[in-house]
């Protein structure tokens, strides 16, 4: 059974980029544009990982994944929050805190992220 992954990002040209690179890499491909909608589809689909970046529409990335990580159903979920404005040790120590499993600066190094998918996907 392939493995199902949630991108949720307002960037059109990011959001592509990574569903045709998951999809290649076997992953079942599931995107949403904003806060909202990705909460939507997490708690109906229930996905193996939500890849989010931070600074979304409708709900902020953090509150996305605190949302995630405290609802009984979702809470199982791995989360990876990925950011081209929040960098540094204090973001990273914000997304932990929210309950993130891994943080990611953009630009996205493609082969850095099928590592950390493939390690936390290994783990679970």
């Amino acid at each position: 059974m392939k493995l199902k992954i949630l991108i949720i990002d307002d960037d059109r040209v990011t959001l592509t980029m990574l569903e045709m690179i998951l999809s290649r890499h076997g992953y079942h491909v599931l995107s949403a544009r904003d806060g909202a909608e990705g909460l939507e589809i997490a708690s109906k689909e229930k996905p193996d990982v939500v890849l989010s970046d931070m600074l979304i529409p409708k709900i902020h990335g953090l509150d996305l994944c605190t949302k995630i990580k405290q609802d009984p159903q979702l809470k199982d979920i791995k989360v990876i929050l990925m950011t081209a404005v929040y960098k540094g040790a204090a973001f990273q120590f914000e997304a932990k805190e929210s309950g993130a499993d891994h943080f990611i600066e953009k630009p996205i190094n493609t082969n850095e992220l099928i590592e950390k998918l493939d390690k936390l996907l290994t783990i679970s």
